[in-house]
């Protein structure tokens, strides 16, 4: 038997998961936020469910996928939850702060909720993690994830999407596919320090920029560049450590190896290059495991991230807003500036 999805949000990343489930074969449904009046979607061809239909609907499916704004994003899950929907897995981030993950947290079917993470289904990224610790201790990385925005959906205008919005949007949380896979390669930090960009060159009331510093629990130190003010697009790791070292570049799918002596090999995982593929396998390991299962499992199998996960992500993105805030808040003084030219001059 087929299994059974409806998709909650018929936005560019719903029809997207609607799509990627369909032909995987599941019997797929769509049900928007608003309702259509009509019984089919336009762009996917997937059946179309009313809005006194949902949670009906949703009681029936294997998997719920929750891809609505990020304001919903826990109301829309606690519904799924308490109406005794199927499993879910949570676009990300799981909500716009901590404090709004707590209730998630707290329910007793939490361990029902995978949050996605595509990155991990990458081969590049699971090449990686098994050959991270060749490098030796200690580890530093080097993270970056830049973009131009205008670009992401270029059929809409930017200004009017949720990553303009200071609540809901911005590059930490927009970006948090890189802290995520972060914390699974290195740990979460026990120290950490940003700065945020606000006026760059678009109209948002979000962040536009941050760069990050963070020291983990297994003495690894990154720093990390998350944006969306950069042409062309940038998305790589670098990971050097005493034995070696390691560079993933998600724009070319390849991941080198250097070795002390200078030696290279790298692999090209052709398939990453593929974005459906990518959402594929996520789709496969939301259906066919649960978040309880074995950690070594679900990273083999390139799973979403558990709830845990996702909330942890989303309270280091609070981390880098405070550390930014008190930053500004404890700026000294300005000093001068340095004009060489009058340097060892007399003044008259």
């Amino acid at each position: 038997m087929s299994p059974r999805v409806v998709v909650r949000g018929a936005g560019s990343i719903g029809r997207r998961h609607a799509e990627v489930m369909r032909d995987l074969g599941a019997e797929t449904r769509l049900w928007p936020v608003r309702d259509r009046g009509e019984s089919t979607d336009r762009e996917t061809g997937v059946r179309l469910v009313a809005a006194s239909e949902g949670i009906a609907a949703c009681r029936d499916a294997d998997l719920v996928v929750i891809a609505t704004d990020t304001s919903r994003h826990v109301r829309d899950t606690l519904e799924a939850l308490d109406r005794g929907c199927g499993r879910v897995l949570l676009e990300k981030p799981v909500a716009p702060d901590f404090a709004s993950c707590r209730s998630l947290l707290t329910h007793p079917r939490a361990s029902d909720v995978f949050v996605a993470a595509p990155l991990r289904a990458l081969l590049g990224f699971r090449d990686v993690m098994r050959r991270a610790g060749a490098v030796g201790q200690p580890a530093s990385a080097h993270i970056c994830s830049q973009s131009w925005l205008p670009d992401w959906r270029p059929q809409s205008d930017y200004r009017r999407s949720y990553s303009a919005r200071a609540g809901e949007g911005g590059a930490l949380r927009d970006l948090v596919h890189e802290i995520d896979y972060a914390s699974l390669l290195f740990g979460l930090p026990v120290f950490l320090s940003a700065q945020l960009e606000h006026n760059g060159p678009l109209e948002t009331d979000a962040e536009q920029g941050a760069s990050i510093l963070w020291r983990t629990t297994s003495g690894a130190t990154i720093t990390m560049r998350l944006d969306y003010i950069t042409r062309p697009s940038i998305r790589r790791l670098e990971l050097h450590g005493p034995d070696g070292s390691l560079t993933w570049d998600l724009t070319t799918a390849t991941v080198r190896a250097t070795s002390t002596a200078g030696e290279v090999t790298a692999t090209v995982f052709h398939d990453d290059l593929d974005r459906n593929l990518v959402m594929t396998t996520q789709a496969n390991a939301a259906l066919s495991h649960s978040p309880l299962d074995d950690p070594a499992v679900l990273r083999e199998a390139g799973a979403p991230a558990t709830l845990a996960e996702g909330c942890a992500a989303v309270a280091i993105c609070d981390q880098a807003r405070q550390s930014d805030v008190l930053a500004t808040e404890t700026k000294p003084p300005g000093v001068a500036p340095y004009h060489p030219s009058t340097e060892g001059t007399t003044q008259p």
